[in-house]
């Protein structure tokens, strides 16, 4: 059997966007190179080259002002741009290879060049809008690689999945017109940023295009693999994409600071290989997963390894944390509401 060629999108200076004793620092990638590292992974990854976005490409789903803006303010040494988002002199920089070498990695999956990958990115991007940063993210990385994603030939139709436990406002802002583009994201709600209800279904020709899966505080394991078996992958299958995008947050995990979900490492690794043999059924194994979120350090060096070992054909994964002790809350109506709205 032919050896499977799986990519990653990394860059040392992502590391060098940080802000000590703010939960999105350097600290989390590199947990996740040391796991990478330590189980040998890392060196059979093929690497893309390195590379900072043209302002064309930034441009696909951000304004020249903001980009403009966001250039000058970390030039200056950086600072807050809002309430939770920082930057410092590096920020500019990081955000702009994050945003090229992503491309890249998904540009050579589309060609055949690599079967999978994962972009390793830092910042994050699913909340940042198109004038403006927002939840720790600067650029809306997988929202910039779907729009050119488009323009390669062979790709028609891109499905973006986000199991990051806030909702992908950002990402739904950035593409939600756009009927070629299909958006779910399954999040905690009502919780940060306030968006994603059941009802955002997307706008114009690309009504029906968006599927918010609202959480309540508490869906683990077992709720989200109804979810993912009654509406995730009959969604993905009925709109047949040609390459599926991950929004992979590690967030929603029990043990993370942030929020309150209940996922378990187990119930990741179910997820990324359910989203896996989607897309080996849908689009010829083309599945990119971008680094969102996830603040609990263990959880996303094992997360990531799990998730890359799936990427790469190894079926072995460690959850040393196990499963949480809450009682998972019904979600036999949001199915059905879920159901109504999409008809599924």
């Amino acid at each position: 059997m032919a050896e499977i060629k799986t990519g990653i999108a990394f860059d040392p200076v992502f590391l060098k966007h940080d802000f000590p004793g703010h939960p999105e620092n350097a600290k989390r990638l590199e947990a996740i190179l040391s796991g990478l590292k330590g189980n040998q992974l890392f060196e059979k990854l093929i690497q893309v080259k390195s590379r900072k976005a043209d302002i064309e490409e930034i441009i696909y789903c951000h304004t020249a002002e903001y980009i403009k803006h966001l250039k000058e303010f970390c030039e200056n040494g950086g600072g807050y741009l809002d309430p939770d988002t920082y930057s410092n002199e590096y920020s500019f920089k990081a955000a702009s290879i994050a945003v090229g070498s992503s491309i890249d990695l998904v540009k050579d999956v589309i060609k055949g060049n690599l079967k999978n990958g994962f972009a390793l990115l830092r910042p994050p991007g699913h909340h940042a809008l198109s004038n403006r940063s927002m939840g720790f993210c600067l650029f809306g990385n997988i929202s910039i690689a779907a729009k050119v994603s488009l323009n390669q030939q062979g790709v028609e139709r891109v499905a973006i999945v986000d199991f990051d436990v806030h909702h992908g406002n950002g990402t739904q802002a950035l593409i939600g017109d756009d009927p070629n583009v299909l958006f779910i994201s399954s999040h905690q709600y009502p919780f940060y940023p306030g968006t994603g209800s059941i009802r955002e279904i997307g706008k114009g020709e690309a009504g029906g295009t968006v599927i918010n899966i609202p959480l309540e505080a508490g869906v683990g394991d077992k709720g989200f693999k109804s979810i993912y078996e009654e509406v995730i992958i009959p969604s993905l299958n009925k709109f047949n994409p040609d390459l599926i995008l991950v929004s992979a947050g590690f967030d929603a995990h029990w043990d993370d600071p942030l929020a309150n979900l209940n996922l378990s490492l187990t119930g990741y690794n179910w997820i990324s290989s359910e989203l896996i043999k989607c897309a080996d059924e849908n689009c010829a194994s083309k599945i990119i997963f971008f680094l969102e979120g996830g603040y609990n350090l263990d959880v996303l060096r094992y997360g990531v390894t799990n998730t890359i070992k799936v990427l790469m054909g190894i079926n072995t994964f460690n959850d040393p944390l196990g499963q949480s002790k809450i009682t998972e809350p019904e979600i036999k109506k949001l199915i059905e509401e879920l159901h109504q709205i999409h008809e599924l």
